[in-house]
């Protein structure tokens, strides 16, 4: 009986002593940071809502249909939203010279055409269709035109709203555009040539 006492008084002293809460101490210092973990993928360039953006071809050539048809592929959503909602100014370089568009454009050696452009977004792709209107060849088809660049400066909603008061005059000079809006050649991306065309 005697051991069952001692044994029970054990026991009781033990969850006693763990129980009892003494004075608790200071927090130690902190440790050594770890080193960093590893690096993610890398995201596909994004398009960036408060800045307008240039696309370019270089030197291309019009189609059967006498235009061009450019964009940009795999929209998100929210890039979707933006282009749907952005103004889209296009320039056709020619004898060294950004040609404003809609309007005539001079090859020289007496080539002139006229050239429209219609933009929208189909299928997750942003597309920039030039449409030729008229031409001074004698021939019922548009001829075939060679440029030097074709340049399409995107311009989201609320960069027109900032700079609403931007003159007219200054978006038929695609130099003066772009430095108005704070834009060199370092903001110019490949445009990609698309097999979609807008409905008309």
């Amino acid at each position: 009986m005697l051991k069952k006492l001692l044994l029970f008084a054990s026991v009781a002293l033990m969850i006693a002593l763990v129980s009892c809460e003494g004075k608790q101490g200071d927090v130690g210092p902190a440790g050594a940071q770890g080193p960093a973990g590893p690096a993610g993928p890398a995201g596909k360039d994004g398009i960036d809502g408060a800045m307008p953006m240039i696309i370019s071809t270089g030197v291309d050539t019009t189609d059967e249909e006498g235009g061009i048809v450019v964009g940009i592929p795999n929209l998100n959503p929210q890039e979707d939203s933006l282009l749907r909602s952005s103004v889209v100014l296009v320039y056709l370089k020619a004898q060294g010279v950004y040609w404003p568009m809609p309007g005539l454009i001079s090859f020289g050696g007496g080539k002139v055409s006229s050239f429209t452009f219609v933009h929208g977004v189909e299928d997750a792709t942003f597309v920039m269709q030039l449409l030729p209107t008229d031409w001074n060849e004698q021939q019922e088809t548009p001829p075939t035109r060679i440029f030097e660049d074709v340049r399409v400066v995107i311009l989201p909603g609320s960069v027109v709203e900032a700079n609403g008061r931007l003159s007219a005059e200054i978006f038929k000079d695609y130099n003066k555009t772009i430095a108005a809006l704070g834009l060199t050649d370092a903001n110019v991306k490949a445009a990609t040539k698309v097999k979609l065309r807008l409905k008309n």
